[in-house]
């Protein structure tokens, strides 16, 4: 049984492979972040994924499809990111 949701925001995060920066940042829904949780696999205790989360290029088709967010840039190291919404 997935806990209640809380109160968080989810994002897409683009960091450079060359200084870690942060470059890009996309929002993401709640609707969103529940069929991203089928594409990558949040742990037991963080259904909610209010972890950070690797988002490997080997599922990046999975991810531009839920999130409509073009292609990934090579340059770029992604993650799934949460944090404290209003």
């Amino acid at each position: 049984m997935v806990r209640e949701e809380p109160c968080v925001v989810w994002s897409l995060d683009g960091f450079s492979k060359q200084d870690e920066l942060l470059r890009t940042q996309r929002a993401i829904s709640r609707e969103q972040i529940i069929k991203l949780r089928e594409v990558i696999t949040p742990d037991a205790d963080d259904p909610w994924m209010t972890y950070c989360y690797e988002v490997p290029l080997d599922v990046w088709t999975a991810v531009e499809e839920i999130l409509q967010c073009g292609p990934a840039d090579p340059c770029l190291d992604y993650q799934l990111s949460a944090s404290a919404g209003d």
